[in-house]
């Protein structure tokens, strides 16, 4: 074994060990990490008492050091059971996260200004304190405070920006190629202060949990793998004969998650000439093959499950759709 794969070894051992700690938070008190944090504590611990003023006056600033050559590829992160709630946790004294994980799947790059209001008027905060990406998502940090330092750390030692700058215009760039939680802070306020932040990483290939949908619209190019949640409408409808790459062939939405009971209502749109909806494996009977822009067709989806459908004429051309029953 290589010198590199056991330290990888290694960083994977202590991640899993870590990860439990993570997802079982809970308040001992002190007012800082729970079940213990990494090597900053020392630093949180020395800010426990200050208030923004004291540890404005107080922090060195030391100098601004080079931005790495190119963005970093950092190890596994932790593999948490529950994303949210460990997030949750780690959030819990963030005062600009409100419980929302900003979105940005499919983005390639993704900005988080560093040093912003945390909705006190002070600027011990992240822009986006808790976001989801996919896989090979470039993460910049763009520092906005010129008054306080800060820096951006992860809580296993996955990146690391260097010692707090204080500083307007300096980014920090990594490359998140491996799925799972980043937990990360700013050394001087990532305490009481609750300077955190958080990024779910999600593999671009199995996004819906699906893989049986994501194979089935693997081909597809409205598909993003992601699922239309319409969980909660007791109806829904789904267009036929959608326009998609200049072609009134697809289906619209192609790929819904819903509760049981839902009933589904597939409206013809009247345009690409005729289609139907046939079920593979012969979930339900099949409509009609109409054109007609006042056809409709529906089913009830009574048992959870993946349904997966498709136009026998389109069926080359975008015209295939799935809905998942929870």
């Amino acid at each position: 074994m290589t010198w590199q794969s056991k330290r990888r070894a290694f960083l994977r051992t202590a991640v899993v060990a870590t990860a439990a700690g993570v997802a079982g938070c809970s308040d001992n008190g002190s007012g800082d990490d729970p079940g213990g944090d990494d090597e900053d504590d020392e630093t949180d611990a020395g800010t426990q008492t200050a208030t923004p003023e004291e540890t404005e006056e107080n922090v060195e600033t030391p100098e601004e050091p080079d931005e790495p050559e190119g963005p970093t590829e950092p190890d596994e992160p932790a593999d948490v059971q529950n994303p949210e709630q460990a997030i949750d946790d780690w959030l819990r004294n963030t005062k600009n996260y409100n419980g929302n994980i900003n979105d940005q799947i499919g983005e390639t790059d993704v900005s988080i200004g560093v040093g912003v209001d945390d909705t006190s008027g002070s600027t011990f905060a992240f822009g986006k304190p808790a976001v989801r990406v996919t896989t090979g998502t470039r993460i910049q940090w763009i520092w906005e405070d010129p008054n306080n330092a800060h820096n951006v750390r992860e809580r296993n030692g996955l990146f690391d920006s260097g010692d707090p700058v204080t500083s307007s215009g300096k980014t920090f760039t990594v490359t998140l190629t491996e799925p799972g939680v980043y937990l990360y802070k700013c050394s001087n306020h990532g305490g009481p202060l609750g300077m955190r932040g958080a990024i779910i990483v999600e593999d671009e290939q199995t996004l819906s949990g699906y893989p049986e949908v994501d194979e089935w619209l693997s081909d597809y190019g409205e598909y993003d793998g992601r699922l239309t949640d319409r969980t909660g409408e007791s109806s829904v409808s789904v267009e036929v004969g959608a326009g998609y790459d200049g072609q009134n062939r697809s289906f619209s939405p192609v790929a819904i998650l819903v509760d049981q009971g839902t009933e589904i209502v597939f409206e013809w749109t009247g345009r690409g000439g005729s289609h139907d909806v046939t079920w593979k494996n012969d979930s339900f009977e099949p409509s009609d093959n109409v054109r007609d822009a006042s056809y409709t067709y529906s089913v009830t989806m009574d048992e959870p499950g993946v349904y997966l459908y498709y136009c026998r004429g389109d069926r080359p051309y975008n015209g295939r759709g799935a809905v998942v029953v929870r």
